[in-house]
């Protein structure tokens, strides 16, 4: 199995495929236990040179607090030994794929070290980044790491994508990043396969087309397009109660996002959605995107509904916090919903520990919280090209 993974992972179509495959007997016979994680997510860093309007840890409400929080724990951050060692546990426990995230992950000052020290433990290195720390210096770096894959945040054309990210220039910069590595690879070096991530939210759901225009003259091939979240408190709320946890603030929030983000147009979606599709049919196109349905469109103001009724790749993914604290997903994080820490435990006793497990069977009880509202992970896993009509309810009562 683990040999298949590595040969098809290039291939989401197949990686999703087998990750399911791999996720299925654990979910309906492992009694709250997995197999060994595929992938693990580190967010190295909450620094960002940006401030997001539908960030996590930037929008309106949640800059302030996150700011705090970097200051307030910025000596419990992971050391760069304690970061290598994290990747020896997850080279002996046969990790596939090490995501490096933020933040901005480029402001992490031994972020190309750790990278090559996964490539190197025989790892597929992912990187998620907002592009506009990329220069040649920097893009020379990333080739030598030998990272694999780099996701780009693109949110529209210049003047929509400087808006959403509240800094000027911001376009420019990635636009510029991109293009640096496509020149390089166009001269013979081996750099990361790329793609862009856009989320759609009330500022740029007129110019989505114009997105896909803009992807296409960089040469990349590949387009993620999600809805933004949106976790009112309620949702956060009603997540806590299932897992009996008091108040109190986690990792970043998305439940007072300001309705100039939050309040999409649904027709207007809806044909953007077309409009993409029929360019995409241009015989210089052909981009392999990832879009919302038009179920996941028809149902977007409705908090409990997503594209599955469950989510199983809890039982192959994990993310872990700048400060070692393992959570199962980053919006658990919001709620501070922590399975262990890795500066106290290995993962691998973790990853099948009490915490973990309880939180497994939970998660197969309820299929998903409330807080799963639009999750990337259970929505948009086929390509606007396969996308069927069918819907799946996932509601369910909480009492």
């Amino acid at each position: 199995m683990n040999n298949i993974i590595s040969k098809l992972s290039k291939n989401q179509l197949f990686a999703n495929k087998l990750e399911a495959m791999y996720n299925w007997i654990p979910y309906h016979f492992g009694n709250g236990k997995a197999f060994s994680p595929l992938s693990v997510t580190l967010l190295v860093s909450y620094r960002c040179n940006l401030r997001c309007k539908m960030c996590f840890y930037y929008n309106e409400v949640e800059k302030d607090k996150t700011c705090k929080l970097i200051e307030q724990r910025s000596t419990e951050e992971l050391t760069l030994p304690q970061i290598k060692d994290l990747i020896d546990q997850c080279s002996l426990m046969k990790v596939k794929v090490f995501t490096i995230h933020g933040g901005e992950p480029l402001l992490y000052p031994h972020i190309f070290e750790i990278s090559k020290y996964a490539k190197s433990n025989g790892m597929i290195v992912n990187f998620v980044t907002n592009g506009t720390l990329i220069n040649e210096t920097i893009a020379n770096k990333i080739v030598d790491a030998g990272i694999n894959h780099i996701t780009f945040s693109l949110d529209g054309p210049r003047p929509i994508h400087d808006e959403v990210r509240s800094v000027p220039g911001t376009f420019d910069r990635i636009i510029a990043g991109i293009k640096i590595l496509k020149d390089m690879e166009t001269s013979g070096k081996t750099v990361p396969g790329m793609s862009i991530s856009t989320y759609v939210s009330a500022i740029n759901q007129k110019k989505l087309a114009q997105t896909l225009r803009v992807i296409n003259k960089t040469g990349i091939k590949d387009w993620g397009v999600g809805l933004i979240t949106h976790n009112s408190d309620n949702l956060t709320n009603d997540t806590k109660k299932i897992f009996n946890m008091s108040a109190g603030d986690g990792h970043g929030g998305l439940g007072n996002l300001k309705d100039e983000v939050k309040n999409i147009n649904l027709d207007i979606l809806n044909n953007q959605r077309e409009a993409c599709k029929m360019i995409n049919k241009g015989d210089d196109y052909g981009l392999d995107i990832i879009f919302p349905s038009k179920d996941a469109i028809k149902n977007y103001y409705d908090p409990t509904w997503n594209e599955v009724p469950n989510c199983t790749c809890r039982w192959s993914r994990t993310v872990i916090s700048p400060y070692g604290e393992v959570f199962p997903c980053v919006n658990l994080s919001m709620i501070n919903h922590i399975v262990g820490n890795i500066k106290e435990e290995k993962l691998k006793k973790i990853w099948n520990g009490e915490k973990y497990i309880d939180f497994r069977k939970k998660l197969k009880e309820y299929g998903t919280f409330p807080i799963c509202s639009k999750c990337c992970h259970i929505n948009n896993k086929r390509s606007i090209a396969f996308q069927s009509d069918s819907t799946f309810s996932s509601k369910r009562s909480l009492e």
